[in-house]
C-alpha cells in the first residue's frame, strides 16, 4: 500500500509539471495531444502492468526529437514553446517505461524542467499556485522515498515531518526568492512570440478602410499614479506629423540612443526637481508595438533596459518591451516646456504641410475660427468646440463617394466617427490657418480600481488627439466627444487587483524593490554615527554581508551544537553500532538504511540474531515515537558488548 503512495506521488508530480506547462496559455493544443497518453501509462504503472519495450519508448523519443526541430523552426517559431511540447511528450512516454528503482528520479527532473519553463512562459497566479503545489507534491515525494529505504515505511507516521519540511522549504524559497539578485531578462533571455494587436500603433493612422471599429476590453496597462493630484489621463504613446490624404505617419528619423544611467533615462536638458513631476509605475501587457506610454511630457524614464530611442517628436522606443509584459517607471511633467525657437523653425514646415486637395477644410477652418486676429489659442478652441458641439461620435464608417476624401466626407457628409477623423480633421483645419499642430496616438482614460488603487487601461481607450504649436508650446486638444467608459464589477475589480498585486510584487520584484525592503527593515534600528564630522553612507550591501555572516555563525554555534549535543541514547548507540561495522570492513555510508547497515555487520561475521534484535530496538525507539527506557538501554548495552565484546559504553 506504501510502494503505491509512492508511485501515486510520482504520477502527481509528473501531472503537476505538464500542468504548470499547460496552465500558462502558450502551448499548441495539436502538439499537447500526444502527452494524454500519460494519463493510460500511469494508469498501468499505478495498477502493476509490465513497462513496454524500451525499444519503442527509445524509438519514439528519437520522433519527438526531430518533431522538436519541426516545431521550433516551422509552427511554433520559438525553442522554449516547443521544448515545452517534448517535455509533456518525454513525460508520457516515462509513464510507460519504469523498469528500474532510479527511473522515478528522471520523472522528477523533468518536472522541475517544465517548472522552470513554465516560469519563462506563463507569468499568471495559476502558475505561481502550480508551484506551490509542485513543491509539496515533490517533498512528500522525497520523505516517502527516505522511509522507503530506511525499511520503515510501514510503521512510521511520516505526515508530520511531511508538513514540516514542506512548510521550511516553502519559507527559504521565499527568502531565496526576495534574496537573490535580479536578471534584467529572463533565465532563457526570452521574449514572447506574439502580443496584443494594438489599435492604431502600426506607425501609421489610415483612412483607406472602413466599416465597423469592433471595440475591444483587453487590458493593455494597469498604472500606479503616485501623486494626489487629479491629473488629466492621455497615456501619450507617439506623434504623427505628416498628412498625405489617406494616411499620417512619422517622418522624424533617426532616432537618437540614449543611455541608461543606473537604470535612469533622462530626456530633457533643463534642470527639474523629481517631486514637481507626476510618478506612475506602468505593468504594460504583451503589446506588438516598442513604444512607451506616460501622461504628459515624459522627463524621465526607469527601467531595466540599458538602451532605448527617442525621436525629436518625444516618442521613445524600448526594443526589449515588445512583445513581453514589461514594467517601468516614469516621471512626467504635465506643464510642455518651451521649445527652442530656432530649432523648432527647422521643422515648422512639417507642422503646416497640407496634402492636395483640402481647399473646402480651409475655408471651413476660417469659418469656423472666425477673425484672423484673435489669439492662436482662442481660435483653436473654437475649431476643437466646433467638432465636439457639432459632430457625432460612432464606430461605424462608410466609404465616401468618388472623388471625395475622407476627411472631407467626414466633415461635410456624415458628420459621424471616431477619434481619429476627429483628431485629423482639427489637426488640417489648425493648419489651413497657420497653426502648426500634430497629431498624438495613445490612450485616453481607464477605469480607477479603487481595490488597488490603480487606473486599468484597456484597448477599448485607444484614442487619438491633437497637439498645437501656441506661444512656443505644444498645447493637447480633443475634439472627439466622449464615450461611454467601460466598468467592471467590484468581484471583477477585487480579482484585478490580485492581478496587479502578482505582477508587481512577484513578477516584477526588482533589485531596487529587495534595496526597498532592506532599507525598510533596517533604517529605523540602524542609525549610522558621525565621524569627525562627515556622516557615514548607509550601503544595504554591506548589512546583507553582516547579515549573512551572523547567520552561518550562530547556525555552526547553536544548531550544529544542538544537533550533537542533543541526540538521543538510540541515535548515539546506533553512531557506535554502525561506526563498528565501518571499522570492520563494511561498505556503509552515512545515507545506508539501518537494514543496509545490518546486512554488512552480518556480511562482516557478526551474529545475526543479536544484530538484528538491535536493529529493532533502534528502530522501534528511533520511529516510534518513544525513546528507551533504562531497561531497554541495558538491552542495548549487553547487546552491543556481545556483539562487538566491548565494555560497557555510554547510557
Amino acid at each position: 500500500m506504501q510502494h503505491l503512495l509512492y508511485k501515486s506521488l510520482t504520477a502527481a508530480l509528473a501531472l503537476t509539471g505538464c500542468a504548470s506547462l499547460i496552465v500558462s496559455g502558450e502551448l499548441n493544443i495539436l502538439f499537447m495531444l500526444p502527452g494524454l497518453a500519460i494519463f493510460l501509462g500511469y494508469y498501468r504503472y499505478l495498477t502493476g502492468k509490465p513497462p513496454i519495450s524500451r525499444w519503442l519508448v527509445a524509438g519514439l523519443a528519437v520522433v519527438e526529437i526531430f518533431v522538436l526541430g519541426f516545431d521550433a523552426l516551422v509552427v511554433s517559431r520559438d525553442f522554449l514553446i516547443a521544448l515545452a511540447h517534448m517535455t509533456i511528450v518525454f513525460q508520457a512516454l516515462k509513464s510507460f517505461d519504469f523498469h528500474e528503482p532510479w527511473d522515478p528520479l528522471q520523472v522528477y527532473f523533468m518536472s522541475l524542467l517544465q517548472l522552470i519553463i513554465a516560469s519563462e512562459i506563463g507569468l499568471s497566479m495559476v502558475v505561481g499556485s502550480v508551484f506551490i503545489v509542485f513543491i509539496f507534491v515533490f517533498i512528500a515525494v522525497l520523505v516517502v522515498s527516505h522511509f522507503m529505504k530506511e525499511g520503515t515505511i510501514d510503521h512510521v507516521d511520516f505526515r508530520r515531518p511531511m508538513l514540516l519540511i514542506s512548510i521550511t522549504a516553502f519559507v527559504f524559497t521565499l527568502v531565496f526568492f526576495v534574496s537573490i539578485p535580479r536578471l534584467k531578462s529572463g533565465i532563457w533571455g526570452r521574449q514572447a512570440g506574439s502580443g496584443i494587436r494594438t489599435v492604431g500603433f502600426s506607425g501609421a493612422v489610415d483612412f483607406s478602410s472602413f466599416g465597423d471599429v469592433l471595440g475591444d476590453d483587453t487590458i493593455v496597462m494597469r498604472v500606479e499614479i503616485k501623486d494626489s493630484r487629479p491629473v488629466p489621463l492621455y497615456w501619450r504613446g507617439s506623434t504623427l506629423d505628416r498628412f498625405d490624404g489617406v494616411t499620417w505617419t512619422d517622418t522624424f528619423r533617426p532616432r537618437e540612443r540614449i543611455g541608461s544611467n543606473y537604470g535612469f533615462f533622462t530626456f530633457k536638458a533643463y534642470d527639474f526637481n523629481l517631486d514637481e513631476l507626476i510618478e506612475q509605475y506602468v505593468i504594460l501587457e504583451p503589446l506588438d508595438t516598442e513604444v512607451v506610454f506616460g501622461l504628459g511630457e515624459i522627463a524621465v524614464l526607469k527601467s531595466q533596459s540599458r538602451i532605448l530611442y527617442r525621436n525629436k517628436a518625444g516618442t521613445i522606443i524600448l526594443p526589449q518591451k515588445s512583445r513581453r509584459r514589461y514594467s517601468y517607471t516614469v516621471y512626467s511633467s504635465l506643464e510642455p516646456h518651451e521649445l527652442d525657437k530656432d530649432e523648432f523653425n527647422r521643422d515648422r514646415v512639417r507642422y503646416l504641410h497640407l496634402p492636395r486637395g483640402m481647399e473646402r477644410v480651409r475655408g471651413l477652418a476660417r469659418e469656423v475660427s472666425g477673425d484672423q486676429a484673435l489669439p492662436p489659442m482662442e481660435r483653436a478652441r473654437l475649431l476643437e468646440g466646433f467638432l465636439l458641439n457639432e459632430f457625432d461620435y460612432s464606430l461605424q464608417t462608410t466609404r465616401p463617394p468618388r472623388g471625395v476624401s475622407a476627411m472631407e466626407h467626414f466633415l461635410f457628409n456624415t458628420r459621424t466617427g471616431f477619434c481619429q477623423y476627429f483628431a485629423s480633421s482639427m489637426a488640417l483645419m489648425l493648419r489651413s490657418i497657420g497653426i502648426p499642430s500634430r497629431i498624438v496616438i495613445g490612450y485616453s482614460g481607464g477605469e480607477v480600481n479603487m481595490m488597488g488603487n490603480y487606473v486599468i487601461v484597456r484597448q477599448n481607450n485607444a484614442h487619438s488627439w491633437v497637439e498645437a504649436m501656441i506661444e512656443g508650446r505644444w498645447r493637447r486638444f480633443d475634439p472627439t466627444p466622449l464615450a461611454a467608459p467601460s466598468v467592471s464589477t467590484g468581484f471583477q475589480q477585487a480579482l484585478d487587483s490580485i492581478r496587479m498585486q502578482w505582477y508587481r510584487y512577484v513578477i516584477g520584484f526588482s533589485g531596487s524593490d529587495q534595496r526597498a525592503m532592506v532599507r525598510t527593515f533596517t533604517m529605523p534600528v540602524i542609525r549610522m554615527p558621525e565621524f569627525r564630522g562627515v556622516q557615514l553612507r548607509f550601503r544595504p550591501v554591506y548589512v546583507l554581508a553582516v547579515l549573512a555572516a551572523l547567520s552561518v555563525a550562530l547556525y555552526l554555534i547553536f544548531v550544529r551544537g544542538i544537533e550533537h549535543r542533543g541526540r538521543s541514547y538510540e541515535s548515539r548507540a546506533y553512531l557506535r553500532f554502525r561506526s563498528r561495522v565501518m571499522r570492520m570492513g563494511g561498505r556503509v555510508t552515512d545515507s545506508s538504511a539501518p537494514h543496509e547497515v545490518l546486512d554488512e555487520a552480518v556480511a562482516n561475521g557478526v551474529d545475526p540474531e543479536q544484530a538484528g534484535e538491535f536493529i529493532r530496538l533502534y528502530e522501534r525507539a528511533r520511529f516510534g515515537g518513544r525513546g528507551l527506557d533504562s531497561g531497554q538501554r541495558q538491552d542495548c548495552e549487553r547487546l552491543l558488548v556481545r556483539i562487538f565484546h566491548e565494555g560497557r559504553g555510554e547510557r
